[in-house]
């Protein structure tokens, strides 16, 4: 027997100014560095981590790791 089944992708951009729902699992990472009086320089620091290391993977054509950047 078959069932057909119905799904939803929401997608929330991911940036400095993120604000988790507060339906958010309290232990999401994201989520967590959302919250509380640093939110904006803890999202910061991750997005700046993110590039670094996407510009580290890409090394060979980017020699000063500063082309690339993940938006």
């Amino acid at each position: 027997m078959h069932k057909a089944f119905t799904f939803t992708i929401k997608s929330i951009c991911f940036d400095e100014d993120y604000r988790p729902s507060d339906a958010s699992r309290i232990t999401t990472n994201f989520a967590n560095l959302a919250r509380g009086a640093s939110r904006h320089e803890n999202l910061r620091n991750t997005l700046r981590m993110i590039d670094n290391r996407f510009n580290a993977l890409a090394h060979w054509d980017n020699p000063n790791g500063d082309r690339y950047s993940v938006t």
